[in-house]
């Protein structure tokens, strides 16, 4: 089955549509995104509310956006039906007055040398007015599509093979937390985090690693209090350098996070601090590194 046989199903005929693939360069970008789709939808819809001037231009053509978010590297998965009803012309000020599109371009454009710095590609951009279509609503995030390739991601749904691949039982928009032992995320996917992924970071604790991408210098923690691993690394980036002594000389944008040792949630702090002190010792993080 294709995604055109469901819009017929229902309806819709498929030369009203454009279909948004959304797939931002880079997994920090990605995942962000998949985040903003499953728990912010205004930052979502003020992601889609803009598009270069090739894709403006199909989107501007149809009144329906069948949109998609790419959860797995060759599988796209439905986030809405999506009416387009109107457009006017995006301004830096505009922009920046838009609380929904500023929130959406910290997290998504976060490699930016400022706050506002990029925005200036995005003005002169048709901002389109989407409103939500109720139709396919019962297959936001469960329908899950073939990634047709290529890199434009606005097209034309009666020309576009998307072939089902299933609808799952419980809706998600997020790819699945990898094993601890394969967890690796910057500072960008910290703050961003899936609503599923801080949730089992929380209930996790653990030693975790720093390594500071600009530097090669290492520094070694552990997570024992509130909201465990998630609770401790949100502290690390919660501000542009880091929180300790040694970590305040560096900026957070460069930090890398994995799992050293996963522990029982009800392991002990004097367990806990031994442990770290361990992992400290052999990595050589007091003596070569940022610990103390």
């Amino acid at each position: 089955m294709e995604f055109t046989d469901l819009l017929r199903i229902n309806g819709i005929d498929p030369s009203d549509v454009a279909l948004a693939l959304h797939k931002p360069t880079g997994d920090v970008g990605r995942r962000a995104l998949c985040a903003m789709a499953e728990n912010d939808l205004p930052a979502f819809d003020a992601y889609q509310s803009t598009h270069p001037r090739i894709p403006q231009a199909t989107l501007a053509r149809r009144s329906l956006m069948a949109s998609f978010v790419l959860r797995s590297p060759t599988e796209l998965t439905f986030a809405g039906l999506y009416r387009q009803v109107g457009s006017e012309v995006a301004t830096v000020q505009s922009l920046v007055e838009d609380v929904d599109f500023m929130r959406m371009w910290r997290g998504i454009a976060r490699n930016q040398v400022g706050p506002n710095e990029g925005l200036g590609i995005i003005a002169g951009r048709l901002r389109f007015q989407i409103v939500a279509d109720e139709r396919l609503s019962e297959l936001q995030g469960r329908l899950v599509v073939v990634d047709p390739g290529a890199r434009n991601y606005m097209r034309l749904a009666e020309t576009t093979p998307l072939t089902v691949v299933e609808v799952m039982r419980r809706p998600s928009l997020v790819p699945d937390l990898p094993q601890w032992d394969h967890v690796i995320l910057s500072a960008a996917d910290v703050r961003t985090l899936p609503r599923e992924w801080a949730q089992q970071l929380a209930a996790w604790r653990g030693i975790y690693l720093i390594v500071d991408e600009t530097k090669g210098e290492r520094y070694v923690g552990s997570a024992y209090g509130v909201d465990n691993l998630f609770g401790r690394w949100r502290d690390h980036v919660a501000g542009e350098r880091g929180v300790t002594k040694e970590l305040s000389k560096l900026k957070t944008e460069g930090f890398r996070f994995s799992i050293l040792e996963l522990l029982s949630p009800a392991a002990d702090i004097v367990e806990v601090t031994q442990k770290e002190r361990s992992w400290m010792a052999r990595l050589g993080t007091i003596d070569y590194g940022l610990n103390a």
